[in-house]
Parts: C-alpha cells; structure tokens; sequence
C-alpha cells in the first residue's frame, strides 16, 4: 500500500488484530492481577472492560508470561453455547474431536481431560475469551459451572473468563471469591506511548503525529485502543495521499469529518 511505504513503513501499525501488546500502565497492572491468580492457583478471575480496550491483548500477554511446563492451557473464543465451549476446552487438552457432542458429553470429556492433567501433576489453565455470545444466548450457568471444574475433576485448575462491561453488570456471579480485574481508558500521555509503539514495531522511529494530533485523537477515540487504531490508520492515509511530512490536527479532525461517528465519539467496536 502507497501509504504505508510514504511513512517508512513495513506493514500497517495499527490494524487491530495480531498487534503488538503495548505495556501501557493500566494494562501492564490487569497483567499482573491475572498471572497472580495463576501463579497462586486461584480458582477464578474475571477481567471485565468496554469492547475495544485491550483485553484480548492483555490476556494473552498474562498467559504468555506464565508459560510453563507444569501448567497445560486451554482457551477458546466466542463459545455460542455451553456444549461448544466444553468441547473446545476438553479438545484443547488434548481430547478427541468431539464435534456436535451434547453439553452433558463435552462436559465429561472436559472433566476427564481436567483429570489426566492432575493424576500428571499439571496445573490447568482455562481461558475463555469474549464471552458475549453465550451470556447473550442465557448460557450464563455454562460458564458459572466452569469455576467448579477443579473440585468435581480432582484438579488443581484455575479458569480466567473475558467478559465485556456490559455482561459483567448484568449479573453474572460466582460461587466462589472471585478475582475481578478491570481495564480503563488511556490517558493521553498513554496514548501518545501506545501510537509511538505501534509506530516503532511497524519499522518508523520517527515522530508523525504531532503533540496536539495526539491529543485529538484522545479525546475522540475517549481513549480507547481500538478507536487509536482506526483514527489513526485513516490519518496516515489522509496524510500520505497529501503528501504531508507529519500529521497535525488539522487532519485529525478533517478524517472525523468525513467518518460516521458512533454516539458521543464513542469508538469501542
């Protein structure tokens, strides 16, 4: 793409999905919360936060930083029903393909997978991220059942659960103390860090966006990685087709004028 190459670039910095984790403050402690609860062997926690604000990254940052042999992971993503989610888990440890298994059958082949990796002296570790789909579906006891898995298998098991703000006020709760961990919007200081990281993996050490630049796409993004993302992929594309050196506000607020805006700039898809 000819604009990627006018900024020195060797691919787009700020797609969305398989970016570079940015250790950004308020990340770097939801980090530290999750591996605590591993490392402590904690039955459960939560990391709740609005959709578009890091929380994949975060989790797979935490589970990367745990890696160990005596730990087996297990994670899935938008499970649609309890049967699903149960397969997926049990698959992942190591279970035969169970397909179209009923919730009753995945649950036994989860359990005994759960089991194996104890009588082998493994932690185990469940991650189920963006759990929307099956709380949306009524399948809120499907996950609620999970944080039981360790007793009724014999395992030493801790279950981490990505919810969006939304599902964790509306009543999703837990037998069992649970951990719960959330995320906030960027500052704009943190911001300006998170764009010159994503910069910086993309190849280009150079400063594009300047100090007032950054500060609009703060405040019409409300801090939110994701609104960074997209704001800021369509201000180097304004700025390269006009041939311009650095991006100023100017152009920050041309693209959002020519963007349909959720309400109150609410960029969190």
């Amino acid at each position: 793409m000819d604009w990627i190459v006018h900024w020195g670039l060797n691919r787009d910095p700020f797609v969305e999905r398989g970016g570079p984790y940015v250790p950004v403050p308020g990340h770097e402690e939801a980090v530290a919360r999750l591996v605590h609860t591993i490392e402590a062997g904690h039955r459960l926690a939560v990391l709740s936060a609005p959709a578009g604000t890091g929380k994949t990254l975060v989790l797979g940052r935490a589970l990367a930083e745990v890696r160990d042999p005596c730990r087996r992971f297990a994670m899935t993503s938008n499970p649609m029903e309890g049967g699903h989610l149960y397969s997926r888990l049990a698959e992942k440890l190591g279970s035969r393909r169970l397909g179209s298994a009923t919730r009753g059958a995945a649950w036994i082949a989860l359990e005994q997978a759960v089991r194996g990796c104890a009588v082998q002296g493994f932690q185990v570790v469940l991650a189920v991220d963006d759990c929307a789909s099956l709380i949306t579906a009524g399948a809120g006891d499907d996950l609620r059942r999970l944080e039981q898995i360790g007793a009724s298998a014999g395992g030493r098991v801790t279950v981490l659960l990505v919810l969006g703000e939304e599902s964790h006020e509306g009543g999703l709760s837990f037998q069992s103390w649970t951990l719960a961990v959330g995320l906030r919007s960027l500052s704009c200081s943190e911001a300006e860090t998170y764009l010159t990281a994503k910069l910086a993996a993309a190849g280009c050490r150079e400063s594009i966006f300047s100090q007032r630049a950054v500060t609009r796409l703060h405040v019409h993004s409300r801090g939110s990685p994701s609104g960074l993302d997209r704001l800021a992929s369509l201000c180097l594309m304004a700025g390269a087709y006009r041939g311009l050196e650095a991006i100023s506000s100017d152009v920050v607020e041309g693209v959002l004028g020519e963007c349909h805006q959720p309400t109150e700039h609410a960029f969190r898809g």
